[in-house]
């Protein structure tokens, strides 16, 4: 994939982070407004970085989003709930586009053409707020009716039957906006051509952004209109064709409940000169723009540059007119002997337009509105087209230029900075590491070679004294090296804030997200093997755990539950605990639905304390659901969340009190890069067993074993322990070895919160090793972690003692 391409995705995805938690943060604070401004920044930065590329549907997208939070910020449009939906279903589009980007590095079919409904959508806030008529897009089924727009009105019948046949033939109408860029001439854009190229343009109004400045403050390099245009033509295609400048153009579907509304009376008609409907309608736009630009410059001296300019324009423009021209010509001559620009004046009037003076009060009245006006003469329908169309001078800089506010915007917001290193780099000085270890630990096994083989004990020392030297240089690598693959497990509460929200609209209930600890570090990989355990146990949790308002309230709750999920780092562990203060688990209830599927003897159950009853949600195949849903039912989660949470040598606890609540404790180690192990024998092999799991180990006299319902048991500090022989468990058929004194080497292990004795024939200390997973058809074997290399290039094969105990 291309770095820039890459860098994009990686940018992009943290910006969509930082978006979602702004939304929800302003959804719960109404009145704090001091997100706005970053709000706006992170959507802005978005939407011009993915015009680096060539993603028209995404800035398409983004520009939409843009604009309404330029409304927010602006104080023109409020922020609620309903907005916050709008911008996290395109945060959501966003995040899609972006995985499809990711998967093939170009966007699918379904991402070439911006989605309507999204685009729409988001402008129609925009429109709202302006209390202007739209179309509402056409459904996917596109049998809807919708109110026709009021632009309509002001199409001539001609046009108006083209749209109708058009319709009935089945063509795609759409009606365009084009608001060029501000500095779009520096971009070599000349928007005016741009439109041009279309074919069969049905309609077309162009109207200025902002109100005119004086003619002696008009900046002849920034352009200030807005160019809306009908016609017939394939989505695709308009794509396509504005794909430079897809973040400045939107459109919408024409339907066919347009044609509802009657053709304007001739009263509102335009009133143009007769004959002048057959004059182009480019034409009409240029002449019309010329009217209102000699208007504002009638206290300069006859025949200064401007009105010299305009005479030009307007003879030029009207060659290809004889009656209109030769009229014009007459004007002029007159002006050039009264002196003044009078005739001119009066030539619009007699001949062009009547009751142009009334239009100009009209169009002032509407650009002091800051609205789009619905004029009654071709001088009011174009005040600007010659911006474009003949000499791209008359525009005017919107209030605030992009390069400037980018530069505000810059300045206010200094960021940190990173080297951001990919995770394939760092993951190949773990491996490094991971070689070191190994070969460090190969020294021990030199020295002893030196010293029993050879003899040479002073050797052997000095070879002992270098190990001590490399094993610490090794271990502040290894600690540097894990420093860099540390991640808060911010970045996998993060997205709970957004899922919770969902959930708690979509169950009717309300709840209160508290995160703590969210700047708790742990590995890399361990903060990703959180993230599909975590989010089924927060599912589960607002599913059955939290109750309805109504129902908390009849039993003396809040209405609003609490949902806590906190982080801490314990010695070497990460632990998250979850918990909630809903109806908690009822043991007895877990007791019938266990003995209703048989999945438990009943002579078991009933012999089972409540914990333990408790428990049992861990079985495979077990729910409380009444119902299926695609929040919970289907018997497939808390078995799946403990072995997730056990494979990478994690410890889960459930505890939960009736009508108080329920708490679930993840503990974790740091990192899976090192692991410490016991190496044991047995059976003449050696093996090694995670230290994490190992509570102690002792020497059991063959007497102090005692047998309970045919389970192997022993005394030991007070507690009654299970026996198991690691022999029988991997069908060696050799008897555990005794020593001298006939003693049993016990190993005391933790497994799933209880102790298990582990009988064996011998300790052999502990190592940091690499644990390396076993793939192909050993992968598939049950009771092994994985493997090792050890310092004297043997395979040590490490067990998984839960598994092994089941």
């Amino acid at each position: 994939m291309n770095a820039l391409l890459q860098q994009f995705i990686q940018e992009s995805r943290e910006a969509l982070e930082s978006i979602g938690s702004t939304l929800l943060t302003m959804e719960r604070e109404p009145g704090n407004t001091a997100p706005l401004g970053e709000l706006f920044r992170l959507v802005h930065t978005l939407k011009g970085n993915s015009g680096l590329f060539d993603f028209p549907a995404l800035t398409s997208v983004l520009h939409a989003a843009e604009d309404v939070m330029d409304a927010v910020r602006n104080g023109e449009l409020d922020f609620n709930q309903q907005l916050a939906d709008q911008l996290l279903s395109t945060a959501d589009y966003v995040s899609e586009f972006l995985d499809e980007i990711e998967q093939s590095e170009q966007p699918g079919d379904g991402f070439r053409v911006p989605p309507r409904d999204l685009v729409d959508g988001l402008r129609a806030w925009l429109v709202k707020n302006n209390a202007v008529a739209a179309i509402e897009p056409a459904l996917e089924t596109n049998t809807e009716e919708v109110a026709a727009p009021a632009w309509f009105t002001e199409l001539s019948d001609e046009v108006r039957q083209q749209v109708a046949d058009s319709l009935e033939e089945g063509q795609r109408l759409y009606r365009v906006e084009y608001r060029p860029a501000s500095d779009c001439f520096f971009q070599g854009t000349d928007p005016l051509h741009l439109v041009r190229q279309l074919p069969d343009i049905l309609w077309r109004r162009v109207s200025p952004v902002e109100s005119w400045a004086p003619v002696s403050e008009l900046d002849a390099y920034q352009c200030n209109m807005r160019i809306e245009f009908l016609l017939a033509i394939q989505e695709e295609d308009l794509a396509e064709h504005f794909r430079y400048v897809s973040d400045q153009v939107s459109w919408e579907a024409v339907t066919s409940a347009v044609l509802l509304v009657p053709a304007p009376d001739e009263d509102n008609r335009q009133s143009i000169i007769q004959g002048s409907e057959a004059v182009d309608p480019l034409v009409r736009d240029i002449v019309s723009t010329q009217q209102l630009a000699l208007a504002a410059c009638l206290a300069q001296s006859w025949r200064s540059g401007q009105q010299a300019a305009i005479v030009r324009t307007l003879k030029n423009v009207l060659s290809a007119y004889p009656v209109l021209h030769e009229a014009l010509e007459h004007s002029v001559a007159e002006a050039d002997r009264q002196n003044s620009a009078a005739p001119i004046i009066a030539w619009f009037q007699t001949h062009w337009q009547a009751g142009a003076d009334q239009a100009l009060e009209v169009t002032k009245e509407g650009n002091q509105h800051g609205e789009a006006v619905n004029v009654k003469s071709t001088a009011q329908l174009d005040s600007d087209a010659l911006a474009s169309a003949v000499s791209l001078e008359t525009t005017r800089a919107p209030i605030e230029s992009s390069a400037s506010r980018r530069q505000e915007e810059a300045g206010s917001h200094v960021t940190p900075k990173v080297l951001k290193i990919e995770q394939e780099k760092i993951d190949r000085l773990m491996n490094l590491i991971g070689e070191i270890v190994v070969a460090k630990n190969g020294l021990p096994y030199l020295a002893e070679r030196a010293e029993d083989q050879y003899g040479q004990r002073e050797l052997a020392r000095e070879i002992k004294a270098q190990y001590a030297v490399v094993n610490r240089i090794a271990e502040d690598l290894q600690d540097a090296i894990m420093q860099v693959r540390m991640m808060p497990v911010s970045f996998v509460l993060q997205r709970f804030p957004r899922l919770v929200r969902d959930i708690a609209r979509k169950l009717g209930k309300k709840v209160n997200l508290i995160l703590e600890g969210e700047d708790t570090e742990a590995d890399k990989s361990m903060i990703e093997a959180l993230a599909d355990p975590l989010v089924h146990i927060v599912r589960n949790s607002m599913d059955h755990g939290l109750e309805l308002p109504e129902e908390r309230v009849n039993a003396g709750k809040s209405e609003t539950g609490t949902l806590r999920i906190r982080a801490n780092q314990n010695a070497d562990h990460v632990v998250i605990v979850i918990e909630d203060d809903g109806r908690g688990i009822d043991p007895q209830k877990i007791k019938a639905k266990v003995a209703s599927k048989g999945l438990v003897e009943q002579a078991a159950l009933d012999a089972m304390s409540d914990q333990e009853l408790v428990n049992l949600v861990f079985l495979p195949g077990f729910s409380t659901a009444e119902q299926i849903s695609d929040l919970s039912g289907r018997g497939v989660g808390m078995d799946v969340v403990r072995s997730g949470i056990e494979k990478v040598g994690g410890q889960l606890r459930l505890t939960s009190q009736i009508g108080k609540g329920t708490q679930l404790s993840l503990t974790l180690p740091l990192s899976m890069a090192v692991t410490q192990v016991m190496v044991i024998e047995s059976g003449g092999q050696r093996f090694g067993i995670p230290m994490d799991q190992v509570m102690e180990t002792v020497r059991l006299p063959k007497d102090s074993i005692h047998t309970i319902k045919h389970q192997p048991t022993a005394q030991l500090r007070g507690r009654t322990i299970p026996l198991k022989s690691l022999n029988q468990m991997l069908a060696v058929s050799e008897e555990q070895v005794l020593n001298e004194d006939e003693e049993y080497a016990l190993m005391v292990l933790r497994s799933r919160g209880e102790l298990v004795g582990l009988i064996i024939d011998d300790f052999h200390g502990s190592i940091d090793i690499i644990l390396k997973p076993m793939v192909g058809i050993l992968g598939e074997l049950s009771g092994y972690s994985g493997t090792a290399v050890m310092g004297d290039g043997s395979i040590l094969m490490i067990l998984n003692p839960t598994e092994l105990f089941e």
